[in-house]
């Protein structure tokens, strides 16, 4: 029984810190340009200080720059360093993990355009009305009178940069970090595997209530949550609880919860809590019948939550080896450069820690030599941290190129899935076909977000065959969970034929 905590636990431990590290870096990337090369005074400018449009503004950057609920941490906590108003920081930390240009193109591959805009303006009113309340009631910042040297110009203020980074990385904000980690952790042991495959039905009238009670612990990423939310409306499931999932398990945390106990209290998190599930719940019940999609039959089950409960069954053996195995094609997979960047940040600010901060910051702030400088330029720090900004937001939209390839390229890797998918299950082995159709069914989807990238749109066709094809596999993934051998090759052949057909629609000329 041990075992089959202390396994569970640790490769349900190793997928989050896989899914989050590019995000975290992001997040504590973001901190450090906005303390360094911005400082306070101009990030409150940048997030609307002394005018109306402050919360807007919150929600629109959070809606740009690509963090998680983890990475959005650190990010907030250097917004409250800067004097930034609550309701604000609100409106960015919620916002923030939900959308990010990668997440919202995968969205609309997803359901109905118009179900992904009605999230995201029911989210909006969501961070507004929760940030003019918290501005309302508890607004008691100063923010007419912070403001701090900034490092010596040049080369000084970009390792200014890391520097803030690694001791971030090193200090308060990765404790409450840990604590996000490690409530997912313990509350993916608590639910046995398929405890929660029939809980967000469309006839459960609670499924909304259901959901929230259990999403606020668990971590999501942005893509991850879209994906969920995907297979939510692709079986048929409750739209109120789909929303549910994304407000309260991809928005938020229990480490940003812990944050803001320490930070306003226990009172005004609790209010601040209290709200959020109020006005969550409240719209995912006025949404969920308008949204869902028609000509859809309910499945009965998802597995959408299976990532949040236990990843084995009960009185599975060589639970080590199956946890190993597992790890190693999980990381092959999703694996981005992002441990190794964080990794070495870690290692970065142990060594700056044992250097001592008082020395360093001395250097940072001292003025080089003339001669030393001859090629340094004194640019002011609003127009690097916003060039910094900009560039962060870039290389998001860049990444969605990266993300989401040619078609003709991602094709040559869906093949190889697919085929994969076919021979396993025709095989009857069961384990691979698991692992190989949902990525299958995910390359798909990218396969749809490429073709909109490049081309401003995807033809009806084009979206007929990838949505018939992953129905095949839906199916074909039905066969595999009941283990069921009546028809299952002749299911499998129609699947490989269905890719077929889509190859040839993606492949002609628009």
């Amino acid at each position: 029984m041990l075992e089959y905590y202390l396994f569970g636990g640790s490769f349900r431990l190793g997928q989050i810190i896989i899914y989050s590290s590019l995000w975290l870096v992001t997040g504590f990337l973001v901190s450090g340009v906005f303390r360094h090369m911005m400082g306070p005074a101009k990030v409150r400018k940048l997030f609307g200080e002394g005018t109306k449009r402050g919360i807007f503004t919150g929600w629109l950057i959070g809606m740009l720059l690509p963090v998680c609920s983890l990475g959005a941490i650190p990010i907030v906590r250097e917004l409250h360093r800067s004097k930034v108003k609550g309701g604000t920081i609100i409106a960015f930390g919620l916002t923030a993990p939900l959308f990010n240009p990668m997440s919202i193109l995968y969205g609309l591959t997803l359901s109905d355009p118009v179900a992904i805009l009605a999230f995201s303006l029911c989210a909006l009113v969501i961070v507004s009305l929760l940030g003019i309340l918290w501005d309302r009631f508890f607004s008691d910042e100063t923010s007419d009178n912070l403001d701090e040297e900034m490092p010596a110009p040049g080369i000084k203020r970009i390792a200014a940069v890391f520097y803030s980074v690694a001791r971030d990385a090193t200090g308060a904000s990765t404790m409450y970090v840990v604590i996000g980690i490690l409530c997912s952790v313990l509350i993916a042991i608590t639910f046995d595997k398929g405890d929660l495959q029939s809980e967000v039905e469309r006839n459960n009238i609670f499924a909304p209530v259901a959901v929230a009670a259990i999403a606020l612990p668990i971590y999501s990423t942005p893509l991850l949550a879209m994906s969920q939310i995907g297979g939510m409306f692709q079986h048929g499931n409750s739209i109120g609880a789909a929303f549910s999932l994304l407000i309260l398990g991809a928005g938020a945390n229990i480490g940003l919860v812990a944050w803001f106990v320490v930070t306003y209290g226990w009172k005004r998190t609790f209010a601040f809590l209290a709200l959020l599930m109020l006005t969550t719940i409240s719209l995912a019940y006025l949404i969920d019948k308008p949204l869902y999609p028609k000509g859809i039959e309910p499945a009965g089950h998802t597995h959408a939550f299976d990532v949040y409960t236990h990843p084995f069954h009960r009185g599975e053996s060589e639970l080590g080896k199956i946890t190993r195995s597992k790890l190693e094609e999980f990381w092959k997979a999703n694996e981005f450069g992002g441990t190794w960047l964080l990794g070495g940040i870690l290692f970065l600010g142990v060594i700056v820690r044992c250097v001592g901060s008082t020395r360093i910051e001395k250097w940072l702030h001292s003025d080089s030599p003339k001669q030393d400088r001859k090629y340094d330029m004194d640019v002011p720090g609003w127009i690097l941290g916003s060039t910094a900004v900009t560039g962060l937001i870039a290389a998001s939209v860049a990444g969605c190129y990266l993300y989401y390839p040619a078609p003709d390229d991602l094709l040559q890797d869906l093949s190889t899935v697919n085929t994969e998918c076919v021979l396993s299950a025709k095989n009857q082995e069961w384990e691979a076909a698991e692992k190989w159709i949902p990525y299958a069914d995910d390359l798909s989807r990218r396969l749809e977000v490429g073709v909109f990238l490049r081309n401003g749109s995807v033809d009806e066709f084009k979206t007929a065959k990838a949505k018939t094809y992953r129905d095949k596999l839906d199916k074909l993934k039905q066969f595999v969970e009941e283990r069921e051998t009546n028809g299952l090759e002749d299911f499998a052949m129609e699947v490989s034929h269905s890719y077929q057909r889509l190859s040839k629609a993606f492949k002609e000329q628009e």
